[in-house]
């Protein structure tokens, strides 16, 4: 019996670990199974071109936020705010990629001024500590609250989430003049977490203005022989100012509410389509973002605009140019323009079966840039460049629209800009739209794993755990049985001794 014992209790441990196992089996494949599914349905919305929004009560008059933007080339553009109080101005830059509201809160020497917490009675410390990095340089800092306003949009003051930035890395740049960074998008991307609430998200909550803004890029001031090379344009919030585009406004479905996410349909150089599948465009996800400089699209993408322009420029140009490790210099006023190809790109439309154009002209892709000799001659740099984490629409594709993003109808709009052009033989423009098969065709979705035969050997697993479970019970209701028995002889034994002794 005791062997017998020492069997059973041997079989209940291997069962038990058989049952680990296949329970871990069956919630390894579910993980499998769930865990990598990103696919997410498109919406057919209405549009409604709101230039109408801008209300009085809150101050949104366009004319004010005219020309509300400064900045240098391939450092971004940046607006002023009032943080705390008494206000703290301070120049940060606008960024549709991120959605944290970040200042430098100490001293740096890249930095002119930076937020002084201490001087600010309003300010609250929320006790919580932050790390954002980015594809390079990152920053650390705090969580608190205070008092924000944008001394040139809505006339309204709210309070909102600030990072102060205590240290950082390769992330303030030098002679940039911003101490600080709006992020735009939504707030699944904030950190630490999304209960964060991103800037723009309290101003419509609290200020109560549209839940809309729209920007104007212009890319470089012509400011004669001047050796400081600076960029402007215009952040409309709540709104859409008519003078600042021409023709009509297109609209992309957002396929996702993080960032600022659309869809590709197709590429061409001079006219000539890329001949690549469209979902290499948007491998893995396409976005619009003000705080990236260059056009930047995956590997295969980029060999093959690389190639594309090279062969149909019509003037000699260093291959080493094209790579973005030498610039392209020309007397003052005589880029030869003309001999540059313009670019295309379709997005996908409202619904899935248009799309529209936006045309890239050579000034978007050649990036003004000084050639630290005292503006001696005009210099451009590449500015498209390769990306291992998908297709970036940056500054220099933006510099030549008016893009509206429409968050209340889930939309980013572009339209012709009325910026002043460098060249008049070529410009930017919108076209279309244009009949498509299927535009969700072309979004990138993360592949889902054929769990199926997985699946089935954790079934079988686990069927075999259930039959050694009740082969367990049995063998351990048999040997409960027989010791039962055992035990009842005994006692019988006992009682029949008891009455042998009495009986004499």
């Amino acid at each position: 019996m005791g062997e017998f014992s020492a069997l059973a209790a041997s079989l209940l441990v291997t069962v038990l670990l058989w049952t680990s196992v296949c329970v871990g089996s069956v919630s390894q494949s579910r993980l499998l199974g769930d865990g990598k599914v990103l696919r997410i349905p498109l919406k057919r919305i209405s549009r409604e071109i709101r230039e109408d929004v801008l209300e009085g009560n809150v101050g949104a008059d366009p004319s004010t936020q005219e020309d509300n933007l400064r900045g240098k080339p391939g450092q971004g553009y940046y607006v002023q705010m009032a943080l705390g109080t008494p206000p703290q101005l301070l120049n940060i830059l606008v960024d549709t990629g991120s959605s944290n509201f970040a200042v430098g809160a100490a001293p740096h020497p890249f930095l002119d001024k930076y937020f002084d917490r201490s001087l600010s009675s309003t300010y609250v410390d929320s006790q919580k500590a932050v790390y954002v990095p980015y594809t390079q340089g990152n920053w650390k800092g705090s969580l608190g609250t205070d008092e924000v306003s944008l001394p040139s949009g809505p006339n309204v003051t709210v309070r909102a989430n600030i990072a102060s930035i205590t240290s950082s890395s390769n992330f303030f740049i030098n002679g940039s003049h911003w101490e600080g960074i709006l992020g735009l998008a939504y707030s699944e991307i904030a950190r630490p977490d999304s209960t964060v609430e991103p800037f723009f998200d309290s101003m419509v909550k609290e200020g109560h203005i549209p839940n809309i803004f729209s920007m104007q890029l212009c890319g470089t001031i012509d400011q004669g022989n001047a050796t400081d090379i600076s960029v402007g344009g215009t952040m409309v919030v709540g709104g859409v100012d008519a003078d600042l585009y021409e023709g009509p406004i297109m609209y992309s479905s957002l396929r996702r509410e993080w960032y600022y996410e659309v869809v590709i349909t197709k590429m061409e150089v001079d006219g000539e389509d890329l001949g690549m599948d469209c979902k290499e465009y948007n491998f893995d996800k396409t976005i619009v973002d003000s705080g990236t400089t260059n056009l930047r699209v995956p590997k295969k993408v980029f060999k093959r605009v690389k190639q594309m322009l090279d062969a149909k420029t019509d003037i000699d140009i260093p291959a080493e140019f094209w790579t973005g490790e030498d610039l392209m210099c020309w007397k003052i006023g005589s880029t030869p323009w003309e001999h540059f190809p313009p670019m295309g790109i379709y997005l996908q439309g409202t619904s899935n079966s248009e799309a529209f154009q936006l045309i890239i002209s050579p000034q978007q892709y050649m990036r003004a840039v000084s050639d630290g000799l005292g503006r001696t001659e005009d210099c451009y740099k590449f500015a498209i460049t390769s990306s291992d984490s998908g297709t970036v629409i940056g500054a220099v594709v933006m510099e030549g629209f008016y893009v509206v993003f429409d968050r209340e109808n889930k939309t980013v709009g572009f339209a012709k800009s009325t910026c002043g052009v460098r060249d008049t033989t070529q410009s930017s423009g919108v076209a279309g739209p244009f009949p498509h098969s299927n535009t969700t065709d072309c979004a990138y979705t993360v592949p889902q794993e054929d769990t199926t035969v997985l699946m089935m050997v954790a079934y079988v697993m686990a069927g075999i755990c259930g039959m050694c479970m009740l082969l367990l019970v049995v063998m351990l209701g048999q040997w409960q049985v027989r010791r039962w028995r055992r035990s009842w002889d005994d006692c019988a034994d006992d009682t029949s001794l008891l009455k042998s002794n009495t009986s004499y």
